[in-house]
């Protein structure tokens, strides 16, 4: 309903993608340049160390619109991070958090 499949390659039909945008962003280095509803970042923080880690979670938190989705990889999550309070658990075993704060 949302995409078609022809060999290899996937295409969005047109309604969908009027509304998303692609684009480069550096977690180290760049800033917070929009407000999105949902931000899937999977299996980045286990390459990062402790202060790189929060950093980009201050990022995150930053660029994620009130009540906005943080999707995060299956060895990884917001527990004994500065933004643990902000967000709810919105689905365990896909590692999705909801912003609450």
């Amino acid at each position: 309903e949302y995409y078609k499949a022809v060999d290899d390659k996937v295409f969005f039909h047109p309604f969908l993608q009027k509304n998303v945008v692609f684009a480069q962003h550096d977690l180290v280095t760049d800033q917070s340049f929009n407000e999105f509803d949902i931000i899937i970042c999977r299996n980045v923080f286990i390459y990062f160390n402790k202060d790189l880690q929060n950093h980009v979670h201050t990022l995150l938190y930053n660029s994620l619109s009130p009540s906005g989705f943080l999707g995060l990889g299956k060895r990884e999550g917001i527990k004994f991070t500065s933004y643990e309070h902000c967000y709810g658990e919105f689905d365990a075993s896909e590692k999705l958090y909801r912003k609450v704060k």
